[in-house]
């Protein structure tokens, strides 16, 4: 790294100049000043592949259309020059990979195209032949998965032009009302490094191998199946990067929409939901004709996306140790009050609907939290490194709105602070749910 870019990065500036570059199309990709961008113009390739593009200069050379998906390559941006901050640089993969391929802890979301992973979310369902047990048509289906797609925020790292003569970063949220939006950021271009489509199907992924490799399919109906993996998809729909937390604090009109109860969670299903019912081509709940059914579908997706709230992880812990350690009698007791009725029971009843929700509620909270677990340590890193990116992003927020800060967020700003904030995470959340 020349003293050039050095003195970028010390600024904040720039992310560094590499990407990646069409030398035929004189188009180049890149993370400056924490956006991505593309960059089509000789002059501004020039600069920009000698470092010369500070902070505060605009992009306004002509950007192609002819090839909307200009990236191939996602970085990573952080203002330290420690090697830890970086992304891997990646060629992203435009197959379509196989069940097997998906049926596996080494599948890494990252890697794909996002409309890839459209494809790879359908394939899951279909592996359970879901489509034609509920009469679904695939077409309906899809034009919902790339609805939800485009719904989440954009993938920070994700480099992508839409507009026409300039350099656009979209996180727009699409078709939704203006009350609904008024979240925790009230701009149109807020960027998610975690929160993003690429975290919505790898939860998904994962709930499929808790289904597959782990064996729980057997112990459940198809509905809860396909409730499971839907919910996984749009647990975090229209999230806007920081927490619950942060919404009650400023007093949204979400927090005061959902009684500061499960703020994001609840916005989340009930954007998923509403995609159904705002636009018939995208209404999958039709095939769910009987009203019983319908019903069933749509609870059950409730109670797992509201299991994924970190408010409830104790709660969750607590039911799943009942559980495992003295039977659904003590489960049952220990959820009556929240859920229904106990009931004397020494073993998992398949025929009870509350052991069935229990499943998917365990699974989702589960798959929320299972980047530390993947069997590669380079992709569990770039997952912590976007996480803590969206902590400190909260962080400086919460300052700039003086509003008392999140003291874990705070100070992840080298890689001993990031690596604590990982330890004390699996250890309170994730060790206790997979040990």
């Amino acid at each position: 790294m020349d003293a050039e870019q050095k003195k970028m990065l010390s600024d904040g500036a720039a992310a560094g100049a590499s990407g990646h570059s069409d030398t035929n199309n004189k188009v180049v990709s890149t993370v400056w000043n924490g956006y991505d961008c593309v960059f089509s113009n000789d002059d501004y390739l020039k600069k920009l592949q000698n470092g010369d593009i500070h902070h505060g200069q605009n992009a306004k050379a002509e950007v192609s259309t002819d090839n909307p998906r200009m990236s191939f390559r996602r970085r990573g941006s952080r203002r330290s020059l420690d090697d830890f901050g970086w992304l891997r640089q990646l060629d992203l993969r435009s197959d379509v990979p196989s069940i097997e391929e998906i049926r596996d802890w080494s599948f890494d979301t990252l890697q794909f195209e996002e409309d890839i992973l459209v494809e790879v979310f359908i394939s899951m369902l279909e592996f359970y032949d879901l489509l034609k047990e509920f009469n679904l048509d695939r077409e309906t289906l899809k034009r919902y998965v790339f609805a939800v797609m485009h719904k989440h925020r954009k993938d920070c790292y994700y480099q992508r032009t839409d507009i026409e003569g300039e350099v656009s970063v979209i996180g727009t949220t699409a078709n939704a009302s203006e009350e609904d939006c008024k979240s925790s950021d009230d701009g149109h271009h807020v960027l998610c490094e975690y929160h993003n489509w690429y975290h919505a199907v790898s939860c998904a992924q994962v709930c499929f191998l808790f289904l597959t490799l782990g064996g729980a399919d057997q112990f459940l109906e198809s509905k809860d199946i396909f409730c499971i993996i839907v919910g996984a998809l749009i647990h975090d729909l229209d999230h806007p990067g920081t927490n619950n937390d942060f919404e009650v604090k400023r007093n949204t009109a979400l927090a005061q929409k959902y009684h500061n109860d499960s703020v994001l969670e609840r916005h989340s299903i009930s954007e998923g939901l509403n995609l159904c019912a705002r636009n018939p081509e995208l209404d999958w709940l039709k095939s769910f004709d009987n009203v019983e059914d319908r019903k069933y579908v749509e609870n059950y997706i409730t109670e797992a996306i509201l299991a994924t709230d970190p408010a409830r992880h104790a709660t969750i812990v607590k039911e799943a140790l009942a559980f495992v350690e003295e039977g659904p009698k003590a489960y049952d007791s220990v959820t009556s009050e929240s859920l229904s009725e106990s009931v004397e029971l020494t073993q998992f009843d398949r025929a009870n609907l509350k052991h069935r929700l229990f499943i998917g509620r365990l699974f989702l909270h589960s798959a929320d939290i299972s980047n530390p677990l993947h069997s590669s340590f380079d992709v569990a890193r770039d997952w912590a490194v976007r996480v803590t990116t969206e902590f400190s992003k909260q962080a400086s927020k919460e300052k700039e709105l003086r509003l008392e800060v999140t003291s874990y967020m705070d100070g992840l700003d080298s890689e001993y602070n990031i690596a604590k904030v990982q330890i004390s995470f699996f250890a309170f959340m994730v060790q206790p749910l997979f040990d």
